[in-house]
């Protein structure tokens, strides 16, 4: 059995992994299926979107039986069979001509992500890390799906890649991708736990109301950058690049900045930061260098603010409610994507507004809610429990 004495031991350094694959898989198929659905079943842009959006609310469905599963059966079992799952089901993806089938495809491929993210994220990194090092256990595992969501966005914009001339060769690409997932995940070493006697249903490992208000006003960061993906997409891939290596000059820095700043400075520079790239964004004729520096300051800011969200949803939980907090984070980022891309797309079928507008006026308000009000609950929430 290998030892799990430090951060990056073996067992979450291929948890960390698989985690990047995993979301590479999942985020290469928003624009891959967008293009898909609207060539194949005859969707225009909007009803296109519509559709992708249901796998952003699939892993509601799965949810109640989080707990459940975990606890009843393996945890590395109901990990590496929903990947699995989901892989096999990505394949299919390009047999499916009607738009019920899809729905239901979506539904059920969403789902199994949701379980993906629960046991992996929720239980099995927590089950291999030190209780002192889960803090930051939990934050490198939500890096690694950051750096994962962008490098599958990329792919998923230019198809999949100079190689891949099809749809079918994407939707092959995406679930391969999974498959390494699975082959990391099945070399994890565990420890046996013996089954529980749990209900069948329950918000345990779902969803923590305690953390909800601190989840919906995360929820203008992704929504932010659903609105990114909607508008800057097919040939500007490079953006998204730049995106990165803001984020990558966030990381090494983050544990100085965070020690020394308070969390109401540092969610306000980071969001500030966001809205910049968008204003900069909104003027149609900027040119090569101030799309590279929005595409920097985006991701740099998407880093700050997240840190700050992520580090109150992981402390406001009680003793042995992490793993539902940390769920809860993560699946209100997947809404507040798949809400940002489909808001961006209602917006551009009605010709209502400017969709960088919008984002803009969503993250001053999300900026606003958070230093008026959402800080001071956090603080008070904290001194309630003694953990400050």
């Amino acid at each position: 059995m290998a030892t799990n004495h430090g951060l990056w031991n073996r067992n979450f350094c291929l948890l960390v992994l698989a985690n990047v694959f995993l979301f590479m898989s999942v985020y290469m198929l928003f624009p891959v299926l967008h293009g898909w659905i609207q060539a194949a079943l005859e969707c225009d842009g909007l009803h296109a979107a519509l559709i992708t959006s249901v796998f952003g609310i699939a892993p509601f469905l799965s949810g109640p039986f989080n707990a459940y599963l975990v606890d009843r059966f393996k945890r590395k079992h109901v990990c590496v069979y929903s990947i699995l799952l989901l892989s096999v089901i990505t394949v299919f993806y390009g047999y499916v001509s009607d738009v019920r089938w899809m729905i239901a495809w979506l539904l059920l491929q969403g789902a199994m992500f949701g379980v993906a993210l629960m046991s992996m994220g929720s239980t099995l990194v927590i089950d291999v890390t030190p209780s002192r090092h889960r803090d930051g256990a939990n934050a490198c595992f939500t890096w690694a799906g950051l750096v994962g969501m962008l490098a599958g966005i990329v792919l998923g914009i230019e198809g999949g890649g100079p190689f891949v001339i099809s749809s079918d060769g994407a939707f092959m690409l995406s679930a391969c991708l999974a498959l390494v997932s699975v082959v990391l995940v099945s070399a994890v070493r565990v420890c046996f736990r013996a089954p529980l006697d749990v209900p069948l249903l329950s918000f345990d490992r779902f969803l923590l109301f305690r953390t909800c208000l601190s989840g919906l006003n995360m929820m203008t960061v992704p929504v932010m950058l659903g609105f990114l993906l909607g508008t800057v997409g097919y040939g500007y891939t490079h953006f998204y690049l730049y995106m990165g290596a803001g984020f990558f000059v966030f990381l090494p820095v983050s544990r100085f900045i965070t020690l020394k700043v308070g969390g109401r400075l540092l969610n306000g520079a980071g969001m500030l930061l966001m809205l910049a790239a968008l204003g900069i964004l909104g003027f149609p004729d900027f040119g090569h260098r101030a799309f590279g520096c929005a595409g920097v300051l985006a991701g740099l800011g998407l880093g700050l603010s997240l840190y700050q969200f992520l580090r109150m949803m992981i402390l406001l939980p009680l003793h042995c409610e992490r793993g539902t907090g940390y769920h809860t984070f993560q699946l209100l980022w997947g809404v507040g994507v798949t809400a940002g891309y489909l808001l961006c797309q209602w917006e551009s079928r009605m010709s209502v507004g400017n969709p960088f507008v919008t984002a803009f006026v969503i993250g001053v308000a999300g900026l606003l809610f958070y230093q008026l009000y959402v800080h001071r609950y956090y603080i008070r929430k904290l001194q309630d429990a003694d953990i400050i």
